[in-house]
């Protein structure tokens, strides 16, 4: 039996955030080994604005909006049924690699 509908959008979108934010992440952590400790520790909403503006985080909300609507069309417009949430979030994942690598290759 096929995942419905609102939870396989939900999980493609899951994959295709995951493809997005893994390696940010990664990078976010080898970097923070290399900074010097600052004498005051800054608070929560002063570290979320350090990291919205350093990150460009308007891309990354423009991003989410994106991953939102090409979710919906795998599932709807492309007819795909998932039946376990690994495939959904594999097909996510799979699909922002893809669109990944095909515009890196023709920008560089």
């Amino acid at each position: 039996m096929a995942l419905p509908s609102a939870e396989a959008i939900a999980l493609v979108f899951v994959g295709i955030l995951l493809s997005v934010f893994l390696p940010l992440a990664v990078n976010a952590i080898r970097k923070a080994g290399l900074e010097g400790v600052e004498a005051r520790r800054p608070s929560f909403s002063e570290r979320l604005s350090a990291a919205w503006r350093r990150y460009g985080g308007n891309k990354y909300l423009a991003l989410l909006v994106a991953a939102t609507l090409v979710a919906a069309v795998i599932v709807f417009l492309l007819g795909m049924q998932f039946f376990t949430p690994r495939d959904a979030i594999v097909a996510g994942f799979a699909w922002e690699s893809l669109l990944n690598k095909t515009l890196a290759k023709k920008s560089s």
